[in-house]
């Protein structure tokens, strides 16, 4: 969730600072600005996916070794 957070919130600059930079014909003649936009909105998005999908996978694969020790000391972290 922070990650898609930093990503709007850097999208947000981004795209504030274009138009600063660039005025509203810049911003919607340039095809690289909306590229840029939506590139790191989607990044925040996949780190958050990428994140949630890390911190479990030390659990789900104790969980199919079916140890208990292993288990208890992985899953501490997800939210199953």
């Amino acid at each position: 969730m922070l990650a898609t957070l930093i990503g709007l919130v850097a999208a947000m600059i981004f795209s504030f600072a274009t138009y600063m930079i660039y005025g509203l014909e810049g911003v919607m003649t340039q095809q690289w600005i909306d590229q840029v936009f939506w590139a790191l909105i989607l990044a925040g998005v996949a780190v958050g996916i990428v994140n949630s999908i890390w911190r479990c996978l030390a659990c789900e694969i104790s969980k199919r070794l079916h140890n208990q020790t292993l288990t208890d000391w992985t899953c501490s972290s997800c939210r199953h």
